[in-house]
């Protein structure tokens, strides 16, 4: 029950990280482009093992929005939940960025994903991921997702 219950949060969970730490500009083709290599970079640190660095790329108060979970929010707890999520076995993550905008020190992308956990059936959500610019860098400060129909 446990398991089933960590999946499902863990499959959505995947939905709200993309790695933004290269300072993007406000030009939406090359944010829109930063926030696909970090999608992509993250799918990567999940199957990878590397929680220390999805942490990295939220603001120090950023938040996660998990389904079924407390709210999480600061790198501490940001980074257990990644390493949680990490343990609890993904066989593979896709990431899919579909419309990103600016203004100012904020920006968003919505997107969507598919998660396959080992010995589990794919899953889809979509996800809303909020930046916010932190000494020059895009950093996730809110992380959310719901899961597809």
């Amino acid at each position: 029950m446990f398991l089933m219950k960590f999946q499902k949060k863990l499959f959505f969970a995947i939905g709200g990280f993309a790695l933004i730490t290269a300072c993007a500009s406000n030009q939406s083709k090359d944010l829109y482009q930063a926030i696909d290599k970090g999608n992509k970079a993250t799918a990567s640190a999940i199957l990878n093992g590397n929680a220390d660095l999805i942490a990295d790329t939220y603001t120090d108060d950023g938040y996660v929005l998990s389904p079924d979970t407390p709210t999480i929010q600061g790198k501490s707890d940001v980074k257990q939940f990644w390493t949680d999520v990490i343990n609890s076995g993904i066989e593979d993550v896709k990431i899919e960025t579909g419309e990103v905008y600016s203004s100012g020190d904020l920006a968003y992308a919505v997107g969507t994903l598919a998660v396959t956990p080992k010995n589990g059936k794919e899953g889809f959500s979509r996800y809303v991921l909020v930046f916010k610019k932190v000494a020059g860098d895009w950093k996730l400060h809110i992380d959310i997702w719901t899961p597809s129909a």
